[in-house]
C-alpha cells in the first residue's frame, strides 16, 4: 500500500511539474534551483532529524534508505533539460514518460507474474511503461514516439543494473534522443 500512495504522489507531482513547464517555460528554472537547495538541504536534514508534516510525508512516499534521492535526482534531471533542450514540447512529454509511465510500471509490476529474472522487473511492469509512453509520445511526435518509448522502457529496465537512477535517466535520455532525432 505504500509502494502505491509514493507512486500516486509521483505521478501527481509529475503531472504538475510537466504542466508548469509547458505554462511557464524555461523562466520556471530559477524556483527549480531553489527546491533542489531546499530538496538537498532537508535530504541531509531528515537523516537524523524530525520535521512534523515534512517527515511524516516522507515516511509515506520513500523507500527505505532513500530520504528523497529520487526527488532530488529528479529536479537535477529537469534542470539539465532546462539548459541542454531548447525545445519546451521535448521537456514536456519527457517529463509525462516518467510521471506517467514509471509510476504505472511500479503499480502494475508489483503485482506481475512474468518476471524478467536478471533486471528483478515484470513483463507487466514492462508493458505498462511501454504502453502509457507510446500513446504519450505517439500523441506528441507520431511514430518515431512509439519507438522512443520502447528505448524508455529498455532504460527503465535496466536502469538499476546500470546504477542510474530512473528519475534522471529516463526524462533526461529521452529528451536527448528526441531533440536528436528533431535535427
Amino acid at each position: 500500500m505504500k509502494e502505491l500512495y509514493r507512486q500516486l504522489i509521483h505521478l501527481i507531482f509529475g503531472l504538475i511539474i510537466a504542466f508548469a513547464v509547458l505554462c511557464f517555460g524555461k523562466i520556471i528554472i530559477y524556483p527549480l534551483f531553489i527546491i533542489l537547495f531546499i530538496g538537498i538541504f532537508l535530504y541531509f536534514y531528515l537523516k537524523n532529524n524530525y520535521l512534523i508534516i515534512i517527515s511524516e510525508l516522507h515516511e509515506i512516499c520513500s523507500r527505505n534508505n532513500e530520504n528523497g534521492r529520487g526527488a532530488i535526482l529528479f529536479i537535477i534531471g529537469l534542470l539539465i533539460m532546462l539548459i541542454i533542450i531548447p525545445d519546451i514540447k521535448i521537456i514536456f512529454y519527457s517529463i509525462l514518460v516518467l510521471a506517467v509511465g514509471d509510476s504505472l510500471a511500479t503499480i502494475v509490476g508489483i503485482n506481475g507474474k512474468l518476471k524478467i529474472k536478471y533486471f528483478k522487473k515484470t513483463v507487466e511492469g514492462f508493458l505498462a511503461f511501454f504502453i502509457s509512453s507510446s500513446l504519450i509520445l505517439y500523441y506528441g511526435f507520431g511514430t518515431v514516439g512509439i519507438v522512443m518509448a520502447f528505448i524508455g522502457a529498455f532504460m527503465e529496465l535496466i536502469s538499476e543494473k546500470i546504477k542510474i537512477d530512473d528519475n534522471l535517466l529516463l526524462p533526461v535520455g529521452i529528451a536527448i534522443m528526441l531533440e536528436l532525432i528533431k535535427h
